[in-house]
């Protein structure tokens, strides 16, 4: 297994953030050596200007957490964290389409997605797993991997948390990396996450992880 810093995105995206507080969490990414920033897009120039150079990716959220706009719109505001610094863009598929079972509507939606941002970043797909049964869960990482999406994480943190069971679900149904997010505190429950399949934490409690 790599070093667990190395796998984790260190995250912040309550909507209180402050500026101090994008600036800590790059500070922690930077001493700990974590694998990514993951913040709120309207931070995303800040953390690019502060990580340049250093190897530690910017990473943004997309139509978070609800995954509920339009198309178009979705592509736009992922263009323009591409553009603002980001290389890789977590946005929230389209749920409530999904379990009404519109998935040719949810697999036009995330390949366009892909498409916009496609060579310049990096997609993740959340399926907001939490919410979902087994047998959708496993429709859903169908779906992901159809599209042409380069991760598939399972939540956003706002619907409860990621268990083992989850991903190795999704990694028994597609073959793309799994980032788990949601209720991850502690290293123990990390490195478990992990051995279950998970390639990718995101965490707003990165420290506490590494610090044991």
């Amino acid at each position: 297994m790599k070093a667990l810093n190395s796998l984790i995105d260190h995250t912040i995206l309550k909507p209180n953030a402050t500026l101090k507080d994008v600036k800590r969490v790059c500070e922690e990414a930077l001493e700990y050596k974590f694998r990514g920033v993951c913040v709120n897009p309207v931070w995303v120039p800040l953390v690019y200007d502060l990580l340049k150079g250093t190897g530690i990716k910017t990473v943004s959220v997309c139509d978070f957490p609800l995954g509920s706009s339009w198309t178009e719109i979705r592509k736009r505001e992922a263009n323009m964290a591409i553009d603002s610094g980001a290389r890789e863009v977590d946005i929230v598929m389209c749920l409530g389409k999904f379990i009404s079972g519109r998935d040719d509507e949810v697999l036009k939606d995330l390949k366009e997605i892909v498409e916009t941002i496609h060579p310049d970043g990096a997609l993740k797909v959340i399926i907001e797993a939490p919410l979902l049964s087994d047998d959708e869960i496993k429709r859903a990482a169908l779906l992901v991997e159809k599209s042409g999406a380069d991760f598939i994480k399972t939540g956003t943190g706002t619907k409860g948390p990621v268990t083992p069971h989850q991903i190795e679900i999704i990694k028994m149904a597609c073959g793309l990396p799994i980032k788990a997010a949601g209720g991850i505190k502690d290293k123990e429950g990390a490195i478990y996450l992990i051995e279950s399949g998970a390639s990718i934490i995101g965490s707003s409690s990165g420290v506490k992880i590494v610090s044991g």
